[in-house]
């Protein structure tokens, strides 16, 4: 793995091997399409949204009560695990799945996971639910060496009654702990976006989330605002604006639009800037833009000039910063202490 950190980063790679796999995992990495990428914030109906990766410590699962009751009311449907074929009985569920969503995702299973690859570098297993000889679920997971990750659970709108979404999360993780694997990763969850809270009541006690900052997993109950990036980030640059206002200069806190454009194909290699909110200053007279951030990673603030490699066609947003996307050129200084970072910049700026 690159060891440069960034918040939203994109990795496409020929193979993944197991070891290589679990090393992704750890560090608040995951699977899309045939690629491996990394991003801490979302964007949902124009609010901003911290994503939060997730793992749970399969040593530390136990079923609870409503969830043996599960078990125990679908105990009747069949389950098997297969590999990760893609069959035409799982593209016409997967295609009645999707119908029934009240957010969008993929055209096709095929798509969703293979993207326009034709091979899956990833070694992928399914969990299967019959009835009879009707197949009314499915869920696919990805095997590294000690750990596995959770990619999507697919189920027959028809059979909505019956839970079968939590039933695949419980059967994955059983199965994973049976093979002595000792992590499962569900992905991301996002404080204050329920469509997402069912991953945190699967294994409450045994999730824990990275704290991309820290670079360290937590347990669930230890999450705080100052362990969420977009959280800390708007806390830190708001109180600095303060400041600067007090001591005659403003600064505009703006929402930088473009901070997962990495993800995008044909930008990855330009390395732009990934940070979702900025103190926009001045343009600069070498047409650049003059920014400061706030580095979660090292916990400084940064008077920061970016280039404009790219022109947006994003038409103005009051609040927001969509001009051009940009990228990091020089950063003129750093500090950790707020008074000290203000000082220095009024200073800079008068002289």
């Amino acid at each position: 793995m690159n060891s440069h950190l960034k918040l939203a980063d994109l990795h496409r790679v020929r193979s993944v091997s197991p070891h290589e796999l679990d090393e992704y995992l750890e560090k608040g990495w995951f699977r899309m399409e045939q690629t491996i990428f990394t991003t801490n914030f979302l964007i949902f109906n124009n609010q901003y949204y911290n994503a939060l990766w997730l793992k749970v410590k399969l040593d530390e699962f136990q079923v609870s009560k409503k969830q043996k009751a599960l078990l125990k009311q679908n105990s009747r449907f069949r389950v098997e695990v297969s590999n990760g074929k893609i069959t035409a009985e799982k593209e016409d569920l997967f295609f009645r799945y999707r119908n029934n969503l009240e957010f969008s995702i993929a055209n096709s299973l095929q798509n969703l996971l293979l993207g326009e690859s034709i091979f899956d570098i990833f070694d992928s297993y399914h969990i299967n639910i019959f009835d009879d000889d009707k197949l009314i679920a499915f869920g696919v997971f990805d095997l590294g060496e000690k750990n596995a990750e959770g990619i999507v659970n697919v189920f027959d709108p028809d059979y909505r009654k019956f839970s079968l979404g939590k039933q695949l999360m419980i059967e994955k993780i059983l199965f994973l702990k049976n093979q002595g694997f000792e992590h499962f990763f569900p992905g991301y969850f996002v404080p204050g976006y329920e469509q997402f809270d069912y991953k945190l009541k699967i294994a409450s006690d045994a999730t824990y989330f990275f704290d991309f900052g820290e670079q360290k997993w937590l347990p669930i109950k230890f999450l705080s605002e100052f362990c969420q990036p977009l959280d800390l980030i708007q806390t830190k640059l708001k109180s600095l604006e303060i400041i600067l206002l007090e001591k005659g200069f403003k600064a505009n806190l703006l929402k930088y639009n473009f901070f997962d454009i990495s993800l995008v194909k044909g930008y990855v290699e330009y390395d732009l800037l990934d940070t979702p909110l900025v103190l926009y200053c001045f343009p600069n007279f070498h047409r650049q833009e003059a920014l400061i951030v706030f580095d979660i990673f090292n916990k400084k603030y940064q008077f920061i000039l970016c280039n404009k490699p790219f022109q947006s066609n994003v038409a103005d947003i009051e609040g927001h910063y969509v001009k051009f996307l940009l990228k990091k050129d020089q950063i003129i200084f750093e500090e950790a202490d707020i008074e000290v970072f203000a000082s220095k910049f009024i200073d800079l700026i008068k002289n």
